[in-house]
């Protein structure tokens, strides 16, 4: 069977419904699972009929109810009946509470294992924080509602795998960060995604360094001497494919080249800019450490021309294939254990 796909609405005023509505309305996302959407389906239905008019929108109330049919797009309903109607590019509070719901829904589906995998579209954290929403962005929020601690964000684009080490800091606080034992946290949680999640039991993982040329031996910084490759040793001693730490500046050539398997980043942009170099538009955000499978679209609500019509709808269809591939090969490995 096709895993079953859980989309979450995202925020409404923005491009997510847009996005949907548009691979919906095609029969590719059909071809590799079984997609449903949590949100509110009076929205839904508005922005079918503005951007997806052949698309027939079927609320439903659980999962068994679905018949996952092309040219149909079931939702399980988070929203009350008698929404306002949305103002593209202006969100407000009723909006930020159904897309929070919406990730409340997709996440205990997920958990029970009703659905194989989750694929969020996106949210605005300065919309949620002003409904009283606690947390930095999808990612925390994930982890805090599957009460797990040790989670990593790993995108994947253009041929690559990289793992961020810190994500939403300040390069001074990033670096200040950067010790042993954090590092190895992101060594094992790449290890067990390309085991799990990649079909790679065995996958080489390289990590980089911090400074130029990975500090020359302690010429231009000691990080990697103190901090990067003892955490390197510790997670080779536990079995780990990985090594380095490699200048930053050749690192990612050689994972394009597929000397690698992944990378460990320390900071955001260290991780980013290949990716966006290579795969700008269609890069995907997998939150590693969940019990269950979460990708999303690398692009936010892009108020600005939400509503418009010209959102376009790929990175949401690489979110989906991704995700419906790591189901698969989730499966794969506990029919092994």
């Amino acid at each position: 069977m096709k895993p079953i796909i859980a989309i979450t609405m995202g925020d409404p005023a923005g491009i997510g419904p847009e996005v949907i509505v548009k691979a919906f309305a095609t029969k590719e996302i059909y071809a590799i699972c079984r997609p449903v959407v949590t949100g509110a389906s009076e929205w839904m239905t508005h922005a079918a009929s503005l951007f997806a008019p052949t698309l027939l929108v079927c609320p439903r109330k659980q999962i068994s109810e679905c018949e996952f049919v092309p040219g149909h797009m079931e939702v399980l309903e988070v929203g009350a009946l008698g929404l306002p109607p949305v103002q593209y590019g202006h969100p407000d509070s009723e909006g930020g509470f159904t897309a929070m719901r919406a990730i409340e829904l997709a996440t205990r589906l997920a958990m029970a294992k009703e659905v194989d995998a989750v694929v969020t579209a996106p949210i605005n954290k300065e919309a949620l924080k002003k409904i009283g929403f606690a947390h930095p962005g999808h990612t925390e929020f994930l982890a805090h509602l599957a009460r797990v601690k040790s989670f990593g964000m790993l995108m994947v684009g253009g041929g690559l795998k990289i793992m961020l080490t810190t994500i939403h800091l300040s390069l001074r606080e990033a670096i200040s960060q950067i010790r042993k034992e954090a590092i190895e946290e992101k060594i094992a949680l790449t290890h067990e995604a390309l085991k799990k999640d990649f079909g790679l039991p065995y996958g080489k993982i390289a990590v980089a360094g911090l400074n130029p040329h990975a500090g020359e031996g302690g010429l231009f910084g000691r990080e990697e001497i103190e901090e990067i490759a003892p955490a390197v040793l510790a997670s080779k001693v536990l079995g780990m494919n990985v090594s380095g730490p490699y200048p930053a500046d050749t690192l990612f050539s050689r994972l394009k080249q597929g000397q690698f398997d992944a990378a460990v980043a320390l900071y955001h942009d260290q991780a980013l800019i290949p990716i966006k170099l290579l795969a700008f538009g269609s890069g995907i955000n997998v939150t590693v450490g969940l019990p269950f499978i979460r990708t999303s679209v690398d692009h936010g609500t892009a108020y600005d021309i939400a509503g418009k019509g010209i959102a376009d709808e790929g990175s949401l269809k690489e979110a989906v294939t991704l995700a419906a591939s790591m189901a698969v090969s989730r499966k794969r490995f506990e029919k092994l254990l």
